[in-house]
């Protein structure tokens, strides 16, 4: 038998009956009429090939689409990679979530899922499968642990057991909220120390693969000016004097449709200085300072200590914090940490909302203290 199919290629297959023949032209007959025309041969492919395809196509920031290859490579592919896309039915998907389930956390697992089913949901749309398995499946619900800040003690004890050359960084991560690859990535021209602000216009991204470069930030509400107050401002001025920004050459891709070379003075270089920090550097680094700090607080008999779990983000916790401590709104915060949307900062930090003193009745009585009732 022979067709055309939607883009008018002509496809053919054999029978060895004609009234088989004849139920398979008239369901093509009617699919491409109705617009619900399959390749007969597009249900085959192996899943891993419907993912790979996926990924060459999404248009992902490069660490998110590095996340999804490997969450795909290491959790899907072992279990489902060489099965027909087409044959895919829900129960192999549950099956597939109870295994992984075993070994990863639900938030984890939450994710993964989120891709496997974002794959299938393409090969949907790109005609290669009727219906999504994963349609009806719910994701393993997460309960997002509470954000508990830094005591000021415990930030304090990090800077001063930084090495001298970190220690104006770790006082910005916690006086701006900048995250690590925006700190990284800050270049000379981006403080203005005279008017006590820090301009965020790109962030340093560094894959398992390759050479750091130059990116945007992670969102379009990242690019920001975050106010610095005078003892960061002062603590950078001295900073700049004794470390002097360092020229690196790197690959600037904030215009993805520009990406070029270019040499940058970095703030806080590596500490060899030609190049960024990256994870690995760095990791040895924070382990370092802070088991430093923790010293220090112990010989001060002071309670508090770091966690051993803490890492620079905590720095951009302490710093939000901070901000609603001090009763500034959510949109504000917002603003600073450069979230998406106000939402995004509620999710993350709505117990610290609620914790702050109830100043209502004290607001009200301000405005309508003085007006009484006359009977």
């Amino acid at each position: 038998m022979r067709w055309r199919d939607e883009g008018r290629r002509e496809r053919r297959r054999s029978f060895t009956k004609k009234g088989d023949a004849d139920k398979f032209a008239a369901k093509v007959t009617t699919d491409l009429e109705r617009g619900h025309y399959i390749d007969p041969d597009a249900p085959k492919k192996p899943l891993r090939e419907v993912c790979q395809a996926w990924l060459s196509g999404a248009e992902h920031r490069p660490t998110t689409a590095q996340g999804a290859e490997r969450q795909l490579r290491v959790w899907v592919y072992p279990y489902l990679g060489d099965r027909a896309v087409g044959g895919l039915k829900r129960g192999d998907i549950e099956n597939w979530l109870k295994i992984v389930r075993k070994t990863l956390a639900d938030s984890t697992t939450a994710i993964t899922y989120g891709r496997l089913k974002a794959v299938l949901t393409w090969a949907v749309h790109n005609d290669m499968i009727v219906k999504n398995p994963c349609d009806g499946i719910k994701a393993p619900s997460t309960r997002r642990p509470e954000i508990v800040p830094l005591p000021q003690e415990a930030v304090a004890a990090l800077v001063a057991a930084a090495p001298p050359r970190y220690r104006a960084m770790i006082l910005l991560a916690a006086g701006s909220g900048l995250r690590m690859g925006e700190l990284v990535g800050l270049e000379l021209r981006d403080l203005d120390l005279a008017n006590g602000e820090v301009h965020v216009r790109q962030q340093a991204v560094r894959l398992d693969q390759g050479d750091p470069y130059i990116g945007p930030p992670k969102t379009d509400q990242s690019y920001r000016t975050v106010p610095l107050a005078k003892s960061v401002t002062e603590a950078l001025i001295e900073h700049v004097r004794r470390f002097p920004p360092v020229a690196v050459s790197l690959a600037d891709q904030t215009d993805p449709r520009h990406p070029h070379k270019r040499t940058v003075l970095l703030v806080f270089p590596s500490g060899g200085g030609r190049t960024a920090i990256n994870g690995g550097n760095w990791s040895g680094v924070w382990s370092n300072l802070r088991n430093r700090a923790n010293a220090a607080l112990e010989e001060g008999d002071s309670p508090v200590r770091v966690p051993q779990s803490a890492s620079m983000h905590d720095m951009r916790h302490f710093y939000a914090s901070m901000l609603i401590l001090h009763r500034e709104s959510i949109k504000t915060v917002q603003k600073r940490l450069g979230h998406a949307k106000p939402s995004v900062t509620l999710d993350v930090y709505t117990h610290l909302f609620e914790e702050v003193e109830d100043t209502t009745r004290d607001a009200v009585q301000n405005v309508l203290g003085s007006i009484s009732v006359e009977y």
